[in-house]
């Protein structure tokens, strides 16, 4: 160490010593200057913010100007440009590589939307490219070093032989052929956008007279078979719940009633009752009054009443005792 750097050294030292033997000494000092030059310290401040606004909105433009001024020099000497750019890149093959790492990171949104763009645009010529980069990949020796392991590769045999056993089962039974084909994702985008296109497309009157045209008319039965089909399923619904609120209101009431029956039959040597669906069959003739299509709720009528009266006996399992 020089004696300037010593000396520079020690006049620091002792400087900051004074400075803090001065703030220990005055310590609200700083506060109540704070407090006596508030509005003083806000308007430097903000007059300061202004100007560093200003500075960088310069400094952007100025920046923005040179790269318009190089982007039009490129544009009208395309092969200078790049004779230079292969001077700086032998001349400087790391801070080209990292410049060009740089840009990259910088733009990776923008690039990987571009990409995107010309795969959708071209799905097959973006499949060749990337053929091709393997293909070149594969040559240079780079070659991934991937292999599968013992669990992977089970797991790729059985899928291999259930595909097979698929097969061999659809040829016995007649069936044509898996017509399911795989489908890479540039051509997936490139359908999606046809897809949005077509469906954004403004029709105009003849073309929606000729799409209606092509098609032909429900035939009237069909029609009705739906909307009766849809109204039977309505009122199946509206009865099935108001015969479970019946139900959990006058349970015991209702399973109290079957069991006095049921031992009555059994002295009479009849069968009992099902001590488990006759309640609820109760709620279901109680909550049927007054719908004209009252039969469409009955027992045997479908799978949906069918599993409603059978609800107790499926949680609860059998049972032969009255």
């Amino acid at each position: 160490m020089s004696d300037a750097q010593s000396r520079d050294e020690e006049r620091a030292a002792r400087l900051a010593a004074q400075r803090k033997a001065w703030n220990d000494a005055h310590p609200g000092y700083y506060a109540e200057y704070r407090d006596r030059n508030r509005e003083e310290i806000r308007r430097k401040n903000r007059e300061y913010a202004r100007g560093q606004a200003q500075r960088e909105r310069e400094e952007k433009e100025r920046r923005q100007k040179g790269i318009d001024r190089a982007k039009a020099w490129a544009a009208e000497h395309p092969e200078e440009r790049q004779q230079a750019r292969e001077r700086y890149k032998q001349k400087h093959p790391e801070e080209y590589k990292q410049a060009q790492r740089d840009y990259y990171y910088r733009n990776r949104e923008a690039i990987a939307e571009r990409r995107r763009a010309r795969e959708a645009a071209d799905p097959e010529k973006a499949n060749e490219a990337r053929r091709r980069a393997v293909d070149r990949a594969r040559e240079a020796g780079r070659d991934s070093a991937w292999s599968p392991t013992p669990d992977q590769r089970a797991t790729y045999r059985k899928r291999e032989n259930e595909a097979r056993r698929m097969a061999r089962r659809r040829a016995r039974a007649g069936l044509p052929e898996r017509q399911l084909h795989r489908v890479h994702a540039p051509e997936r985008r490139h359908n999606d956008v046809a897809a949005d296109a077509f469906f954004a497309q403004k029709r105009t009157g003849e073309d929606v007279a000729r799409i209606r045209a092509q098609d032909e008319p429900t035939p009237p039965d069909l029609v009705q078979g739906l909307q009766e089909r849809s109204e039977n399923r309505r009122v199946v619904r509206e009865i099935l719940a108001i015969a479970d609120e019946y139900f959990a209101e006058h349970e015991v009431e209702l399973r109290a009633r079957v069991a006095e029956v049921s031992r009555a039959r059994f002295r009479g040597g009849m069968l009992p009752l099902d001590v488990y669906t006759e309640p609820r069959r109760h709620a279901l003739e109680f909550a049927s009054r007054g719908y004209l299509r009252a039969s469409v709720a009955s027992p045997t009528s479908s799978l949906t009443v069918f599993r409603w009266l059978t609800t107790d006996r499926a949680k609860r399992g059998p049972d032969i005792s009255l």
